[in-house]
């Protein structure tokens, strides 16, 4: 477990934050843009409307990549408590 000053605690939280939205972000867009752009085309994908099943499974799969990309180079494991390393 890495120790870290009370500074660099604050600017990993902020890096993690930052980052977890950008994931957050790239989802919703995928998901909105692709709901609105198959909608109506009248394509079917495993018993449902395309853009259904695009933007749901797209979705979720989006999200697994996303936080598996934060879990090997975002995050940090360290201790969040009073204690400062000189």
């Amino acid at each position: 477990m890495n120790k870290l000053t009370k500074q660099e605690k604050h600017d990993q939280c902020m890096r993690e934050i930052k980052a977890t939205l950008l994931v957050v972000a790239v989802c919703c867009i995928w998901h909105i843009a692709t709901a609105f752009v198959l909608n109506g085309t009248g394509l079917y994908f495993l018993g449902m409307p395309a853009w259904f099943s695009v933007s749901v499974l797209g979705t979720i799969v989006l999200a697994l990549i996303g936080v598996r990309i934060l879990l090997k180079k975002v995050f940090v494991d360290f201790e969040y408590d009073d204690e400062e390393v000189a």
